[in-house]
């Protein structure tokens, strides 16, 4: 993909960087990234596909990357993101299309597929499952099995504050986060305290940390973007967790378009087995594990995850 010549479109008045690869002619695709990420991180995904005959989209969600980054928390809430979406698919009169998102980008993707189930083909998500509603604020759930440093909370409680701290040294965050997991590692709650662990590592000199899935020209791109925009935006979207899980209440939990669920191994965050409720809320299901693989898995194992897609893809005939 040419992540430096984007096509503009506009979405809720904000600009919305697209890019595009493939046959005019082929099945659309649209692939939706997560946080701290950009359309960049599908760079491994996208030729491939576009190679295989699909059209495929990408786009810089709003507050990341070329696209606009309003402040303004309203502008974040899953209805406006999903909105975002069908701008993107009317823009380019996609009637329909396979929907395809990682991290933050499967939450958008679970609820645009329930939003807008007429113009979606099939859904993929890697690393991301759909979770039916939890009967309480999924930020008291953090809260309780996590502690108050949780990135959500922190994002939420203490926003200008913490988007200071990531701001100091972008291409620091990176270095520290965009790296494999080592074989064995066990989740704790303090993994989840990324401003803490950042806050040390900055403190620590940020020395270049093993595991890396980036060049170090590749993690330039990162950091160039958010040196732009800032990291506040792009927390907005974790912000909004209170007032999505109250939107949620008015939706069907179940998922009626076909689906497949990639899950990167050696992702703690979300692992394999996050994704078991699943079987009971979508019922076209394929589950499908990469090895040896963390959460990045677009960087970590690229060419084991097109293989999945383009894959399943074609056995489904799509």
């Amino acid at each position: 993909m040419d992540y430096t010549k984007p096509c503009y479109i506009t979405a809720d008045g904000f600009r919305i960087a697209t890019y595009a690869a493939g046959p005019e002619d082929g099945t659309p695709v649209v692939l939706i990234h997560g946080w701290p990420e950009l359309a960049y991180s599908w760079a491994n995904v996208m030729p491939a596909l576009a190679d295989a005959g699909y059209r495929v989209f990408a786009y810089d969600l709003l507050g990341f990357g070329k696209s606009d980054a309003p402040h303004g928390l309203e502008h974040y809430t899953i209805a406006n993101l999903v909105g975002h979406l069908q701008a993107v698919l009317d823009h380019y009169d996609m009637q329909r299309a396979v929907m395809i998102g990682h991290d933050w980008g499967g939450i958008v993707l679970w609820h645009a597929v329930r939003m807008l189930e007429p113009r979606t083909i099939a859904a993929i998500s890697i690393s991301t499952p759909h979770v039916g509603r939890p009967p309480v604020d999924p930020m008291a759930i953090f809260e309780r099995r996590f502690g108050r440093e949780h990135y959500f909370l922190r994002f939420r409680d203490a926003p200008e504050e913490t988007a200071a701290l990531f701001n100091q040294d972008t291409d620091a965050v990176f270095r520290m986060m965009f790296r494999t997991t080592p074989p064995g590692t066990k989740m704790v709650p303090e993994m989840t305290h990324l401003p803490a662990q950042l806050r040390a590592y900055l403190d620590s000199g940020a020395p270049e940390l093993p595991g890396s899935v980036v060049k170090p020209e590749q993690r330039q791109v990162y950091a160039d973007h958010y040196a732009r925009t800032g990291f506040l935006p792009g927390m907005n979207y974790y912000r909004n967790t209170t007032p999505n899980w109250e939107f949620a209440e008015g939706l069907s939990k179940r998922v009626r378009v076909p689906s497949l669920m990639i899950s990167p191994e050696d992702d703690v965050f979300l692992p394999p087995s996050s994704t078991d409720g699943m079987v009971e809320t979508v019922p076209d299901l394929t589950r499908v594990t990469i090895p040896e693989c963390g959460h990045w898995a677009m960087w970590d194992a690229p060419d084991a995850v097109n293989s999945e897609i383009l894959g399943w893809l074609k056995a489904r005939g799509l």
